[in-house]
């Protein structure tokens, strides 16, 4: 932002806060959130960056980050953004800026203001009422602080099917190069598993790629357990940046994005921004018929022009 002088405190955490342009989402699907999240991953090796916390949301993410320096945050930041947008936009078809140009930060200089804003970052799902406990939701990776398959059952490697096998030995050979997964190696890899083996090599990519620094995110509590209380018992506030505030709960995205995949309207759920004008508005008819969606979250979820979301 031209004019603007972000606030970088050494040795702090900051608030990172990166939306959608014009609050679109960047969020559809399963596959999206593990190439984004592989991508943050790698590049927080790679910059050094210590993590406290990460949150997928529909259409914006939050992370609690401490850099070296202002320009490795900068970065650091730009890259992860760029890398998802091209990948995204090459995957969906379409074309454009995904993220808004300037992102937002807050410098968290001591220990109460990082409690706090761990516990709204990992409380932002439920705020949007998604899940009834920060734990559940498997895109703010509270879960995985103290289990490595919280959605899934063990893997036993040695009763594993062949596809499983070749899947995991793919995610390995990524991570050990420092490679994040593109949206065709994990179509791939998933293809020929089951809906349980599904489970399990997602509960696999995140544990295996999880940049969150355990040791020092659980130095400001008791232990695993007592971070989960605290963070089920205060839902946080961030009061030093300016975000959007709306009531409305995200559930609605879950809703309309299984009544385009049950429409057959595309085989991809971010296929549909690359749709002509004229089937994006048949299909913004359809959501305005079956479900109880507003003009803006509809427009949100279809890239639609900033005049339907007044």
């Amino acid at each position: 932002m031209r004019g603007h002088k972000r606030k970088f405190t050494l040795d702090a955490y900051e608030h990172i806060f990166q939306h959608g342009i014009d609050y679109n989402l960047i969020f559809y699907s399963r596959e999206d959130r593990l190439v984004f999240f592989t991508i943050f991953s790698v590049m927080a090796w790679n910059y050094g960056i210590s993590v406290l916390a990460l949150a997928l949301m529909f259409n914006h993410f939050h992370t609690l980050i401490r850099a070296a320096s202002p320009k490795v945050k900068a970065l650091f930041i730009g890259t992860v953004t760029s890398t998802y947008a091209m990948a995204f936009n090459r995957d969906s078809g379409r074309k454009g800026a995904l993220f808004e140009k300037a992102y937002g930060n807050a410098p968290k200089t001591t220990e109460k203001k990082i409690r706090t804003c761990v516990a709204y970052h990992y409380n932002n799902s439920v705020e949007k009422q998604l899940f009834a406990r920060a734990e559940d939701d498997r895109w703010n990776f509270l879960a995985y602080i103290g289990n490595d398959h919280p959605f899934s059952r063990p893997i036993q490697r040695e009763k594993a099917t062949g596809p499983m096998r070749i899947a995991l030995k793919e995610v390995d050979n990524h991570v050990r190069d420092h490679a994040y997964l593109s949206y065709a190696v994990l179509r791939r890899i998933y293809k020929k598993i089951s809906a349980a083996e599904q489970e399990q090599l997602t509960d696999y990519i995140i544990s295996r790629y999880l940049p969150i620094d355990k040791a020092a995110l659980l130095s400001f509590y008791k232990d695993y357990p007592s971070m989960v209380l605290a963070i089920n018992s205060n839902t946080g506030s961030e009061y030093d940046l300016k975000e959007e505030y709306k009531i409305d709960s995200d559930q609605i995205y879950v809703e309309m994005l299984e009544i385009i995949g049950q429409s057959g309207f595309a085989a991809k759920p971010h296929a549909v921004l690359s749709a002509s004008d004229e089937k994006k508005e048949m299909l913004a008819d359809l959501l305005r018929h079956t479900s109880p969606a507003k003009d803006y979250q509809i427009a949100r979820l279809l890239h639609l022009p900033w005049s339907w979301k007044r």
